[in-house]
């Protein structure tokens, strides 16, 4: 009797380009999602939304636990230590549920808005969902099954976009938002557990031995998706409790904007790392390698969105979300100078979750975390609400040095320089190229009265004039052959 041949894996580039058209068209989705909802909510309905996010971000990561990456790093794991870790996450599940309801009443307290509280019991909901679905999700990762987490990314999307119009068309308010958050976490479940049913053994699970196994590594990794959080929405905070929820609504949508590009490009790739790069854990030239490869490419990709967006920020947001917006153009703006380095950090956990370093990881998210919080706390007392997004701006500029330290210096003994020279070159020639645009939109006032001609005009300009350049210095010829050969 023959073998059955091993199943082949799917290469890296390969899986990138699933991951690649599957976010492509779930960005598209959440725009046009997006763009219908800003027109039937309003920006008070949204800052809540918004609060009410900043504390089940806090939540979904306790209900990781970082067993996620756990899951791909360690090989050795059985179906039975699947099983057991699956049975923890469900308890866990429950038990973060009834602590998020106990606290819908000090959120509600917190933010001086009574409707937190209602809204807060319903989100348990998403709450104990995105914790079942942990190991699940894990798993699918682990077996490289992008594809299917890719149709599951756009079917979900749809669904829960489509519920959401619906509710906010009929007058439910902030709470079609809610649903939306619950529809996708209970779709994204059940999908998930059944692409890897028959990886689950629930016989003779010893679930204490099982989460003993990876905790040692998920802990660190868990610390360190807490502290990110603090540091990503320490602003969401500030601004929800001292400015009120309108300023919160237009402050979120800003940075929603810039966080689309970044999750079109890095987040992709942070999403396929580790998978492949974790085989290379014990080789730290090749892992550097890799990684300063992504950055250079990550840099690049950076500075076009994030001058195209300098360009053209209020007509993104005029088309993205009509004339009750106005008030969030400036906030984009000034959180659009941040995009390049964002991108750059964002597959830091990827590398040195390959590396199996999640302790160099937890280091340097603590220290990202106390810059970001000096900064927003400086912005905080000027009282004015710009130069707070000035801030969080200029402290994700300064957190490119922590990940630069970490992963260079510590993981993989080189230079910081080695990091950061690369980077500023790439933003020195990016900047050269925009600054005469800039001087025409905005000094000049050379534009026109039409939004979407305006975004098609400066960005065709800029595109042609940053290809040109890059493809003159080789770095866009010598990128390619790289990934050609790869």
């Amino acid at each position: 009797m023959k073998k059955k041949a091993p199943q082949k894996s799917m290469s890296f580039l390969k899986a990138s380009a699933i991951q690649f058209l599957s976010k492509y068209i779930n960005v598209a989705l959440q725009l046009v999602l997006t763009a219908i909802l800003a027109r039937l909510l309003s920006p008070e309905q949204y800052g809540v939304m918004a609060g009410i996010t900043t504390f089940t971000g806090f939540f979904l990561l306790l209900g990781d636990m970082g067993f996620g990456p756990a899951i791909i790093q360690f090989k050795q794991l059985t179906n039975r230590d699947y099983g057991g870790i699956f049975v923890f996450s469900i308890i866990l599940g429950t038990v973060l549920s009834i602590a998020f309801a106990a606290l819908a009443h000090p959120i509600s307290w917190f933010f001086r808005d009574p409707s937190y509280t209602s809204l807060c019991y319903l989100t348990c909901i998403c709450v104990f969902f995105s914790a079942a679905n942990m190991v699940p999700n894990g798993l699918l990762l682990k077996d490289k099954k992008f594809l299917t987490i890719g149709l599951r990314l756009i079917v979900t999307t749809v669904i829960g976009g489509a519920a959401a119009i619906f509710l906010a068309y009929r007058g439910f308010g902030t709470a079609a938002l809610v649903w939306n958050l619950n529809i996708t976490a209970i779709l994204v479940f059940f999908w998930n557990l059944l692409s890897i049913r028959k990886q689950l053994s629930f016989r003779n699970i010893q679930v204490l031995k099982s989460v003993h196994t990876v905790l040692s590594y998920s802990l660190y990794q868990a610390g360190f998706s807490i502290i990110n959080y603090f540091s990503r929405n320490t602003d969401h905070l500030i601004i929800g409790r001292f400015f009120g929820s309108a300023p919160l609504g237009f402050y979120d949508k800003a940075y929603k904007l810039t966080s689309y590009p970044i999750q079109f490009i890095p987040g992709i790739l942070g999403t396929v790392l580790q998978p492949y790069l974790s085989a290379y854990q014990n080789n730290k030239e090749k892992l550097f390698y890799y990684q300063m490869l992504l950055t250079r490419f990550l840099a690049i990709a950076g500075s076009f969105f994030m001058y195209i967006c300098l360009l053209c920020g209020g007509d993104i947001v005029t088309i993205m979300y009509g004339s009750q917006w106005k008030g969030c153009i400036p906030l984009f703006l000034i959180l659009s100078g941040s995009i390049a380095f964002q991108m750059v950090m964002n597959v830091t956990g990827g590398i040195l979750q390959s590396a199996g370093r999640t302790d160099l990881l937890f280091h340097q998210g603590l220290f990202a975390t106390i810059i970001m919080l000096v900064l927003v706390f400086l912005g905080v007392f000027s009282k004015n609400l710009y130069i707070l997004t000035a801030c969080v701006s200029i402290a994700f500029f300064f957190q490119m040095f922590t990940v630069a330290y970490y992963t260079a210096v510590k993981a993989f003994n080189h230079k910081i320089k080695d990091f950061i020279f690369p980077v500023i070159r790439i933003l020195i020639i990016s900047s050269s190229i925009a600054i005469p645009q800039l001087v025409t939109r905005y000094l000049l006032h050379w534009y026109f009265k039409n939004s979407i001609l305006n975004l098609i005009v400066y960005t065709l300009v800029y595109m042609v004039l940053f290809l040109s350049v890059f493809i003159y210095t080789g770095d866009l010829k010598e990128l390619t052959h790289i990934i050609k050969k790869r």
